[in-house]
């Protein structure tokens, strides 16, 4: 089942609820029944609404969907942050901050600049909260960003984007991410995990080893061991915790 505000016509077997996650009722009746909940609903990048709605939705949301999952005796819910956690999601850092090591992982600290990336940390504390309250199992993915099929031909079509300004340049196809959260669901796991999931690639040519210090000069040598087409967020414990591996890159033949 979907539940999601703009009301769908039923299609492959998937029932489509119109509701809004802003309304604990709502979501309490549409989780009645789950054995376990995939969160997406949200504001899902930055500039698209103002700021303090990005924040209301995308954090209200998160408490009202634990908070029915919890009253509902649900066991188990998958949350979607971003990157964006890391304060360097393009067009919304203002002030320059050095990544403290490369590649980044999950025990880097978080630095969000915008509304986005601070509702995505609040998101991320509701959810631990659960578990750390009643033993629930929560899973918060954090994505780069999230390319469809047709903008992984077009990533491929270009040769990659070329940057003018630092960022992290990683991306997971809608696909892999996708299975990534069909694996937080079923995998067995306990407790409360953050995940980064991406492709591990840049949707740049140029190695970051020779792009980064360029970029940003007071890196030093950090991004040296990025060579050839090396992201710079590791999957690792996704990869492990979940038994998932990413299978689609711009840098593939059709």
């Amino acid at each position: 089942m979907v539940f999601d505000r703009a009301p769908m016509p039923e299609r492959l077997g998937v029932r489509y609820l119109a509701g809004d996650v802003e309304d604990l009722g709502q979501v309490h009746g549409a989780l009645a029944g789950a054995d376990a909940v995939i969160h997406l609903a949200g504001i899902h990048t930055h500039g698209i609404a103002a700021n303090e709605k990005t924040f209301r939705v995308n954090a209200m949301g998160t408490f009202n969907v634990h908070e029915a999952a919890w009253r509902l005796g649900i066991r188990r819910v998958v949350t979607m942050s971003s990157e964006a956690v890391l304060g360097w999601a393009p067009g919304s850092w203002e002030r320059e901050h050095v990544p403290a090591y490369l590649p980044l992982d999950e025990d880097h600290p978080v630095g969000a600049q915008d509304a986005y990336g601070l509702s995505k940390v609040a998101c991320e504390a509701i959810a631990r909260s659960y578990s750390a309250r009643c033993g629930m199992v929560t899973v918060v993915l954090r994505p780069p960003w999230i390319v469809s099929p047709e903008e992984l031909d077009g990533l491929r079509d270009s040769g990659g984007v070329t940057p003018a300004r630092f960022g992290l340049y990683h991306y997971i196809d809608s696909r892999d991410l996708a299975a990534a959260c069909r694996a937080a669901i079923e995998r067995p796991l306990a407790g409360s995990h953050t995940l980064f999931v991406g492709s591990e690639e840049t949707t740049v040519a140029e190695p970051l080893c020779s792009l980064y210090p360029r970029l940003m000069p007071a890196l030093g040598d950090k991004a040296e061991a990025l060579t050839g087409a090396r992201g710079p967020v590791s999957t690792g414990r996704a990869r492990m915790l979940l038994d998932w591996t990413p299978r689609r890159s711009w840098r593939q033949e059709r």
